[in-house]
């Protein structure tokens, strides 16, 4: 009954609207019929609606469906809650994955040594930074042949040898293409991953340059300490012997050999104090006493105290002085034996007739001292080492002149507590020429602006 008088309104609805619409002028009939069409769809929507709702409602209220859908549920219930932590633990998991690579990848990034990974053909599947700055390359390299990117470095043979042989090697190198020329250290092994056909090649690069250097320079200090004090030494038991077998008795020879034992004396006192002053540099042992110094004043006093050893050596002496009064906040005493070795040396090696200019002058914040000689020069690839504990240039020359071989040395550590530099242009024949550039305030603690409290 309900369904017959559903489509019996649903026609005189029909009707209704079409007289309405005929009612209506002709521009505005297609609006309006447009309407009631619209009207008739949304009665029968609703009542398609109502009627099929209850049609549901009655079936699942039935007393079969009512078991079933309580069966359905506890089925169900634990297997959605079953999926859901399984995708919060794949969650859980990925999140701990991309902590540790991250970790990984940070640690790689940070190690000093190279690190290289092939595949047993030789092809790169990872690096770490340092693996570029040991090759000058840049780029992705994954993918590209390491025999083929290392073949300048001489290491070609020991990855061969691991990735045919696999075992473990260990090379060291030198790498003169670099300037400096660079030694390194190569170990290669082999590794299994989780299949048997899972195997791959692991290289670690490490950079000897530094160590050897140090290894060279303890060898020669302790071969040149030991030529230095054994000098003096032997010269002194050897005229201690003599007047001991009877010179003594002759008053010319006694004071002769007297007067030589006592300057072989004062050598081996002066190697002892500038060693002494060398460790306490180097252990950062030296008391800095920084106060005002007058710039004008401390070169007039380093000029007064060599004026005569250079008149006597027949060397043109020339000292400037700055035309204003300046000072500058310093330890006087350690800057008057940075200065006092420098000049002491461009006296040393300029021979008669030559000149040594010696001046200061305030450029910007710093203070700037030049020391010039027209003395023998220093070959250019002797520049770098003349800054070592007893490194000499000509070491007959020096032996000759006096000295300990340790005076630039001590230069060079107090520069670097006085955050200064010292920079040397020379040439054979041509003199040298050392420019010295201090902070003009007392240097800061590490990471503290100066004049900062």
């Amino acid at each position: 009954m309900g369904l017959r008088l559903f489509f019996l309104l649903c026609v005189l609805a029909s009707f209704f609207a079409g007289w309405v619409v005929g009612t209506i002028p002709s521009p505005e009939k297609a609006f309006w019929a447009g309407i009631a069409s619209l009207g008739i769809i949304v009665l029968v929507g609703i009542f398609a609606y109502r009627k099929t709702s209850k049609q549901i409602l009655s079936f699942l209220s039935r007393p079969q469906m009512t078991h079933f859908l309580s069966w359905a549920t506890d089925l169900l219930d634990p297997l959605y809650e079953g999926t859901v932590r399984l995708y919060r633990d794949r969650e859980e998991a990925s999140r701990k994955l991309k902590e540790a690579m991250s970790r990984f990848s940070a640690v790689m990034d940070h190690m000093e040594e190279g690190v290289v990974v092939t595949d047993l053909k030789g092809k790169i599947l990872l690096v770490n930074r340092a693996f570029f700055r040991f090759f000058k390359v840049e780029g992705d390299v994954r993918g590209e042949s390491f025999g083929l990117l290392a073949r300048k470095t001489g290491i070609n043979d020991l990855i061969e040898d691991v990735l045919q042989n696999h075992r473990s090697v260990q090379k060291e190198v030198t790498f003169s293409e670099t300037t400096p020329a660079r030694t390194w250290s190569l170990v290669g092994t082999t590794a299994r991953g989780s299949g048997e056909t899972d195997v791959f090649g692991i290289f670690l690069l490490f950079d000897l340059t530094d160590i050897r250097q140090l290894e060279r320079i303890r060898k020669d200090f302790v071969a040149n300490v030991s030529h230095e004090i054994r000098t003096p030494l032997t010269s002194i038991r050897g005229f201690a012997e003599a007047l001991h077998d009877g010179g003594i008795n002759d008053p010319k020879t006694a004071r002769e050999f007297s007067g030589i034992i006592l300057s072989h004396a004062e050598r081996l006192g002066n190697i002892v104090s500038d060693l002494l002053h060398l460790s306490e540099l180097e252990t950062g042992k030296a008391v800095m006493r920084y106060g005002s110094v007058s710039l004008s004043r401390q070169i007039a006093h380093i000029r007064d105290v060599y004026a005569d050893h250079a008149r006597k050596k027949g060397i043109r002496f020339t000292v400037q002085l700055p035309e204003e009064t300046l000072t500058y906040e310093t330890d006087e005493g350690k800057m008057d034996l940075v200065l006092g070795n420098l000049v002491d040396n461009a006296l040393k090696y300029t021979p008669e007739g030559g000149e040594v200019f010696f001046g200061g002058w305030k450029e910007g914040d710093a203070i700037v001292f030049e020391v010039r000689d027209s003395g023998v020069g220093i070959p250019r690839t002797e520049v770098d080492r003349i800054f070592e504990r007893f490194y000499r240039v000509d070491r007959a020359r020096s032996r000759e002149m006096g000295g300990t071989g340790l005076g630039l040395s001590i230069v060079r550590h107090i520069l670097e507590i006085l955050q200064g530099t010292v920079r040397v242009t020379s040439s054979p024949g041509q003199g040298s020429t050392f420019l010295v550039r201090v902070p003009s305030r007392e240097p800061a603690p590490s990471g503290i602006p100066a004049g900062s409290k």
